[in-house]
């Protein structure tokens, strides 16, 4: 009897031990303020993929026409838009501007927007996988 009382004392203290286990990794604990620099470079380097970004989801969407006209204004608008906030974020780096985090100010957009909202990072052109699994070299 008292060897079960201890086998369930210890399963129990096991087990809600490893509840607390997130606490030591917040949220946020990513956006550092050298994510912070390395989003604002990448924005004024790489903004301009917004143009062949939008060209791409607008004429699978809607057709060439509507493609070719939105590649000019939306697609230098959203470029427009990358390239302010890729300057503001390379001068801010060191200051955690945003709400006191390093997070980036237009996060929210992509909420609500899931089509044409302003991801973290500049769109990548060409194929891209987000399948974790594949051969490992191991050179």
């Amino acid at each position: 009897m008292k060897n079960r009382l201890l086998l369930l004392a210890v399963t129990i203290l096991t087990l809600s031990s490893s509840a607390f286990g997130d606490i030591q990794s917040p949220s946020g604990h990513h956006y550092t303020w050298s994510r912070k620099l390395s989003r604002g470079l990448g924005n004024l380097m790489f903004g301009w993929m917004e143009y062949p970004t939008t060209w791409r989801k607008t004429n699978k969407s809607e057709g060439g026409i509507a493609a070719a006209t939105d590649l000019i204004v939306e697609g230098t608008k959203r470029t427009l838009v990358r390239a302010g906030y890729g300057l503001y974020e390379t001068i801010t780096f060191p200051v955690p501007s945003w709400k006191q985090t390093y997070r980036p100010p237009y996060h929210h957009q992509e909420v609500l927007d899931n089509w044409w909202g302003y991801t973290e990072f500049p769109p990548q052109l060409g194929f891209r996988t987000e399948i974790p699994y594949s051969s490992y070299q191991g050179w």
